[in-house]
């Protein structure tokens, strides 16, 4: 049984343990979800929680409607977030692996950077010193997280074009 058990962990398969968690390191279902998310003690990876700002996800005018941010400002503007964050935390906290940044509209990643560093013991001190500090104008939260392999732990539905903010329609989706 035990062996049954530790063959479906962290799969569909599984009905106690959340395997959107498991996989991505979020669920859409956040605090609603029936399933567990265990969080692990100790990772390579970290996630930093809605730390990127698309500017065409939150370019306004000053009536509150949106305004248009060309491709080219949009890129630049990844480039240089991209480049700041991840000099930063390499040279504070340690060789870094492998960075990636969420660009979907999930309330569960947008904005999400996953940080995956060399050894466990950097991780853990990137989280416990970056959740006192702050990123343009908010608080950062940091935490470890379950995310091994990044090829796995993209959202199937936005890598479909299926992804729509606030879908609520069963767990099939990542």
């Amino acid at each position: 049984m035990a062996e049954y058990l530790a063959s479906i962990f962290g799969t569909e398969k599984d009905k106690v343990n959340c395997s959107f968690y498991f996989k991505i390191g979020a669920c859409r279902h956040g605090d609603r979800c029936s399933r567990l998310h265990n969080k692990p003690t100790f990772s390579q990876t970290i996630v930093l929680l809605n730390l990127y700002r698309n500017p065409q996800n939150t370019a306004q005018t000053a009536d509150g409607s949106h305004c248009h941010v060309s491709d080219v400002e949009v890129q630049e503007h990844y480039d240089n977030f991209f480049e700041e964050v991840f000099t930063e935390l390499q040279e504070k906290y340690g060789e870094i692996e492998e960075m990636n940044v969420c660009d979907n509209l999930g309330d569960h990643l947008v904005g999400n950077v996953y940080v995956k560093f060399r050894r466990e013991e950097d991780a853990e001190r990137a989280v416990a010193e970056l959740n006192n500090r702050w990123f343009n104008g908010q608080a950062v939260h940091a935490e470890l997280s379950p995310v091994t392999d990044f090829r796995e732990s993209c959202c199937r539905q936005y890598e479909m074009g299926w992804e729509k903010r606030g879908q609520e329609d069963g767990r099939d989706g990542i």
